[in-house]
């Protein structure tokens, strides 16, 4: 007889392995045949049944695996087309942040042309300002020494001389300012390439991890093919269904253990993005320092400059005390000259003397005191000069401070570089374990969920690439605004530098005029010494004169017969020395025109002698004592000469102490004009390096801000790794209830064949029958 078979469409949706979902319906209520009788059942042996189970479970096999196929196929179909479209939107995002970048690169190129360019117009125009300032020094020289020359060749010179060397060291300091600006120069072009260097080193790694991206990408591609042979070998070795489960399960070990090792590498790349978060929050902090620092050397600045303003007030306080100086030397040489109406008085009335000797004493004690007031605002400058040099010293000492805090900067950014390059060797580590965590994902998650996560990584990183380029281009944009302005604000310093050298020069012309006309008053000084001692020439020959008509009338008084001949010799002899004095005052007159007053009173005091003498000879024969009297008072009148000699030779050397003192306010004065020159050029490297602090700390600012968003970036990836993990205990946990459905399968394919064979032959409808009724069992235990 033979043995009934099942109908195939009765046990299509039977499934032993994978879903059960539809073992309810092998056997519907009712639909069973009707059961032959007794006398028609035969004994069925093992093989059939054997066969007739072998049977339907390749049926369903076969149903759920053709069913399997073609979702898989269409899942397939359209996870490609959303690949296709996302691996375009890639390329092209990658191909706008490649042009992007270019762009970036093409405008720091221009930019770097410019700042050429820029460099070049700024050296001609030193060179050019140097050349000016060369040409109007070699003027005002040539025309100082053209004035100079009028008064003495050796003076000039040595004045030559000396602004030879001033010029000279004027030029030297000229230099020195433009090779410091050639250097500030140099460091900028360097940062500049530096910063060049950095966004093509940040380009390539774009680069790179587009290559990354298409390399996973091609990865994706590669399993997938591979799983699809998988699955074309699985289909091949349908057939032994012991053999598959037993591999089935040795699989879900390895993905267990596969998945262990994946936790593992997220907890580790977990912790190494702590340790990075941890970094660049002691980075952020290492910034907020760097700002204080600088903050620091901005305030010492201050300091500095303020001091500076101190010392300028304090110099024009010394300017404002040297202009009341010369206003008391103007007095003391009106009291000079009031002095010399003096003496021309004492020689016109010879019984004044005496009082106008007291008047000269207390004259003398006035300009004594009056020198001493002057050496006391000499001591008084000289204390404010070193004042000046000890403010000069602690500016130093403070520029000392500024540079030892630019070298601790300098350690401070090594060190910052060092733990840059210890953050890339973290990040290569972390990138290394990314890597061997996407290999174990790969083996261990299906190939739609990871080609999915791949894009979405894509999608991201395409996205911060393009964030990165658009704050590249608004840093750019920002630094070329700054450069602007810094070009701007280096016009303006070179105008108001050519202000300044115009008013230096307004000023040095002033002192100039000053000096000439403190010349011009020395050298009248000088004729009116050189007139005074003339006339006391004139007073020695009156004097000798006197000595002689004393002699005639000696001799009269012993002769008295040869009087009147004598009386006619001397009144010849008198009448030509009047005439010679007459000339000599004529020639003095033309000579001396400002000492004229002087000239009319020499000559009242020659009158005033004539007279004497007159009487004197009409007294000679009658009275010896009249000779007596004219010994005593030619006497008298020979101290008072020597005492206008010794007031002529103090009168010169005061001129000669003015001619010194005018000198020395002249080094002086060019001193404090270079002082006020190094002065500001101090101001002026302060305010440059306060400007480079305040460059600094705006590129440390937007430092400390790329490394804040690198921070948030470093954790919105932390927190995408711990949805990654989340996903990866959900996969886990879908892998061990797919475990657990293989190994209920198992055991109830092991439950059936057991009941077949313990139970007594049957018929396969009776067979059939108990097969369903334990798939149902086995279901309703699961649920």
């Amino acid at each position: 007889m033979e043995p009934i078979k099942p109908q195939p469409d009765q046990y299509d949706d039977s499934d032993f392995t994978i879903d059960l979902s539809h073992a309810g319906s092998v056997v519907p209520p009712g639909a069973e045949p009707p059961a032959p009788p007794a006398a028609e059942r035969g004994p069925m042996d093992m093989r059939d049944i054997q066969e007739a189970i072998a049977r339907v479970e390749a049926e369903a096999k076969a149903n759920v695996a053709a069913e399997s196929r073609a979702h898989a196929e269409a899942r397939a179909r359209s996870l490609a087309e959303e690949r296709a479209a996302m691996d375009a939107a890639a390329t092209d995002a990658a191909l706008a942040s490649a042009r992007a970048s270019e762009e970036a690169i093409a405008a720091n190129r221009d930019r770097l042309e410019s700042l050429r360019a820029a460099a070049q117009a700024s050296s001609e125009r030193l060179a050019a300002i140097r050349h000016e300032t060369t040409e109007l020094r070699a003027r005002v020289q040539h025309e100082t020494e053209n004035r100079m020359a009028l008064e003495s060749r050796a003076r000039a010179e040595e004045e030559a001389r000396r602004r030879a060397a001033a010029q000279v060291e004027a030029q030297a300091e000229m230099a020195a300012q433009a090779a410091k600006a050639a250097e500030d120069l140099a460091v900028q072009t360097e940062q500049a390439r530096l910063q060049a260097a950095e966004r093509m080193a940040a380009v390539e790694a774009a680069r790179e991890e587009v290559l990354h991206n298409a390399s996973a990408d091609a990865r994706v591609a590669i399993l997938a093919r591979e799983r699809e042979r998988a699955e074309r070998a699985a289909r091949q070795t349908a057939e032994l269904l012991a053999q598959a489960e037993a591999e089935a399960l040795e699989l879900t070990q390895q993905r267990e253990r596969a998945d262990q090792v994946a936790l593992a590498s997220s907890f580790a790349r977990a912790a190494a993005e702590a340790r990075a978060l941890e970094e660049a929050r002691a980075l952020a902090h290492i910034e907020h320092e760097r700002e204080a620092i600088a903050l620091a050397q901005a305030e010492s600045e201050r300091v500095a400059a303020q001091s500076l303003r101190l010392r300028l007030q304090t110099e024009k306080e010394l300017r404002d005390a040297a202009t009341h100086r010369e206003r008391l030397e103007q007095m003391a040489a009106a009291g000079a000259e009031a002095r010399r109406e003096a003496e021309t008085r004492i020689l016109a009335a010879t019984e004044a003397r005496i009082e106008a000797d007291r008047k000269l004493r207390e004259v003398a004690g006035e300009r004594a005191r009056a020198e001493e007031e002057a050496s006391r605002q000499v001591q008084l400058r000289l204390d404010a000069e070193a004042v000046c040099a000890a403010q000069a010293r602690e500016r130093a000492a403070a520029d000392e401070a500024a540079a030892q805090a630019a070298l601790r900067e300098a350690e401070e950014q090594a060190r910052e570089r060092a733990l840059a390059q210890e953050r890339a060797a973290l990040a290569g580590q972390a990138a290394e374990a990314r890597a061997r965590e996407n290999a174990f994902e790969e083996t261990a998650m299906a190939a739609q969920r990871e080609q999915a996560e791949v894009q979405r990584q894509a999608t991201e990183a395409a996205r911060l690439r393009a964030e990165q380029a658009g704050q590249l281009v608004e840093a750019e944009r920002e630094r070329l605004a700054s450069e602007q302005e810094a070009l701007a604000r280096e016009h303006e310093r070179l105008q108001a530098e050519r202000e300044l050298r115009q008013a230096a020069e307004a000023r040095a012309g002033a002192a100039e005029a000053a000096a000439a006309q403190l010349r011009e008053q020395a050298q009248a000084e000088r004729r009116a010494a050189s007139a005074q001692q003339a006339a006391l020439d004139a007073q020695r020959e009156q004097a000798r004169a006197a000595i002689e008509e004393a002699e005639h009338a000696e001799a009269a008084a012993a002769a008295q017969q040869a009087q009147a001949g004598r009386a006619a010799e001397l009144a010849q002899v008198q009448a030509e020395r009047a005439e010679a004095e007459r000339r000599r005052q004529e020639a003095l007159e033309a000579s001396i025109g400002h000492e004229r007053a002087a000239s009319e009173a020499a000559r009242e005091s020659l009158a005033l002698v004539e007279r004497k003498l007159v009487a004197q000879r009409q007294q000679a024969a009658a009275d010896a004592r009249a000779s007596e009297a004219a010994a005593a008072r030619l006497a008298s009148e020979q101290a008072a000469a020597q005492a206008a000699q010794a007031r002529a030779a103090a009168e010169e050397e005061q001129a000669r102490l003015a001619r010194e003192r005018e000198s020395a306010e002249q080094d002086a004065l060019q001193a404090a004009r270079e002082k006020r020159e190094a002065q500001r050029a101090l101001l002026e490297h302060a305010q440059r390096h306060a400007e480079m602090q305040r460059k600094a700390a705006e590129a440390t600012q937007r430092m400390a801000g790329a490394r804040k968003e690198l921070a948030d970036l470093e954790a919105q990836r932390h927190e995408d790794g711990a949805a990654e993990l989340a996903g990866l205990h959900g996969a886990i946990g879908e892998r061990k209830a797919e475990a657990e459905h293989r190994v209920t399968s198992v055991n109830i394919t092991r439950e059936v064949l057991g009941r077949f064979k313990s139970a007594p032959p049957a018929s396969a409808s009776q067979a059939a029958t108990r097969l369903a009724d334990v798939i149902l069992n086995q279901r309703k235990t699961g649920e």
